[in-house]
């Protein structure tokens, strides 16, 4: 029988006390897990690769922070993007927030995610056996918003029906993987060197400090050793998505921890996201998700 739990998939060593819990399952049936990982830079296991599993995981980040998978290069995993583990892999992090890494997972066996592969990808037989063939891909709005709205109605008991959510995670896979294969085919101009590679990836963890830090062009810049006009065009080349589109996004993601698990006034949260005003808060919010902050307040409970 599906359920909420309370049990911990991996615990802080026993070097110290108390042993808080940093990955926790808050859903359970026989098909899905969902959980809550929570770790903070100075927990001793925070750099550590991530332990073996028979299972394929999707993760929705709600902090910064680099993630490696093994032989590869290192990404920025924020608000923004949706991160793919397949079963066995071996990854590390390093921290960019002051907070950690603070995610939201969901995990099932390797067949449940090939059988959806299966009608994007043909071919996904012919090639390893894992249904992952990246490790990360854009999340739109929409996406993200539906699975912290999902999370949220679980750690608050409001979900009762396990079918529900069991749905809801399937649409949540459907939506991620189909944004990965459609973004296979966009690859980086040959010309684009392994340095300004790396300059991007620098770029995108400058636009992933605290939402409520102002940046500027010229402070980017300054941070990456690049010129401010070679960061704008860079950045679009490699992303397609301007500087200031990026971190909107991230911004307005950030927020809905606030809207959805506090009772902080509006006028407060779109203050701490970086916004102005409550109203321009309000304007790139509902451009964003399609509902105004309050509407998505009074629809948690």
């Amino acid at each position: 029988m599906a359920k909420a739990l309370g049990q911990c998939d991996f615990r802080m060593n026993d070097m110290e006390s108390g042993e808080r819990q940093i990955s926790q399952v808050v859903f359970e049936s026989g098909l899905i897990r969902i959980g809550a990982f929570r770790c903070r830079p100075d927990h001793p296991l925070f750099h550590e690769a991530g332990q073996p599993t028979n299972r394929c995981f999707f993760v929705f980040p709600r902090t910064a922070v680099e993630i490696q998978h093994e032989h590869e290069a290192p990404f920025i995993a924020n608000p923004n993007v949706v991160t793919f583990y397949n079963p066995g892999q071996a990854y590390r992090r390093n921290a960019i927030s002051r907070e950690g890494d603070l995610c939201d997972w969901f995990s099932f066996e390797p067949e449940f995610a090939l059988d959806l592969v299966r009608e994007i990808d043909p071919c996904i037989d012919k090639g390893p056996a894992w249904p992952f063939f990246r490790s990360h891909a854009w999340s739109d709005a929409a996406t993200y918003l539906l699975q912290r709205r999902l999370f949220a109605r679980i750690r608050s008991g409001a979900v009762t029906e396990p079918l529900a959510v069991e749905e809801t995670v399937v649409e949540l896979l459907d939506r991620v993987t189909r944004s990965a294969y459609r973004n296979r085919d966009l690859h980086l101009p040959s010309s684009i060197t392994r340095r300004q590679r790396d300059a991007v990836h620098d770029i995108e963890t400058v636009l992933s400090q605290p939402p409520e830090e102002r940046l500027t062009l010229r402070k980017i810049a300054g941070e990456v050793g690049l010129s401010a006009y070679h960061v704008c065009r860079l950045f679009r080349r490699t992303t397609g998505k301007a500087l200031h589109e990026y971190r909107s996004q991230f911004r307005l993601r950030a927020s809905l921890t606030q809207l959805l698990e506090s009772t902080q006034p509006l006028t407060d949260i779109a203050l701490d996201s970086g916004f102005s005003s409550h109203s321009h808060f309000t304007e790139r919010f509902r451009h964003a998700f399609g509902e105004t902050p309050s509407w998505v307040r009074k629809m948690r409970d």
